[in-house]
């Protein structure tokens, strides 16, 4: 999308790695829940228009997939293959993998599911005010165990 005016130093601070706003270095994404950012039940929407956000992925932490001890675990890209039309949470997404999506309250969900895994670089939020919900894309979550780590870096648009 391209950025908006009030953005552009919000896109820079982001782009020269400088200390955001709001700053979650080890946010963590349950293998067998999810998460969301802000936490709690029902959190307040936290992107408003023209922020700037980092989600980068850690490539150490995996969740474990069912409850044998020689089951397999995951980064959080999961097995690397497209889930199918039926039987999955988020078919089209990849396999055991974090799933992203984005949520206004109390207007609902916004724009499309994502891997989680797909917001590596400096990002401008151009929508509604959201918050951001994980969810995990297995047919059976609760007998996984273990996260995925994220840090998350919120940068403010010169108008909030």
């Amino acid at each position: 999308p391209v950025a908006h005016a009030d953005s552009t130093g919000a896109l820079a601070a982001c782009r020269r790695g400088e200390t955001a706003d709001i700053g979650l270095s080890d946010f963590r994404v349950y293998g067998n829940g999810g998460g969301g950012i802000p936490s709690g039940s029902n959190p307040p929407n936290l992107l408003q228009d023209g922020d700037v956000f980092l989600l980068l992925p850690s490539s150490y932490y995996k969740v474990k997939f069912d409850s044998w001890p020689w089951g397999p675990s995951y980064l959080a890209d999961g097995n690397g293959v497209t889930a199918p039309s039926t039987g999955w949470p988020y078919p089209g997404s990849l396999e055991y993998s974090a799933i992203l999506r984005f949520n206004n309250d109390p207007g609902g969900w916004v724009g499309p599911i994502h891997q989680a895994t797909a917001f590596g670089g400096c990002k401008v939020w151009s929508g509604p005010p959201v918050r951001l919900m994980f969810g995990v894309n297995d047919p059976n979550p609760g007998d996984n165990s273990g996260y995925w780590s994220f840090g998350f870096y919120l940068y403010r648009a010169a108008t909030h």
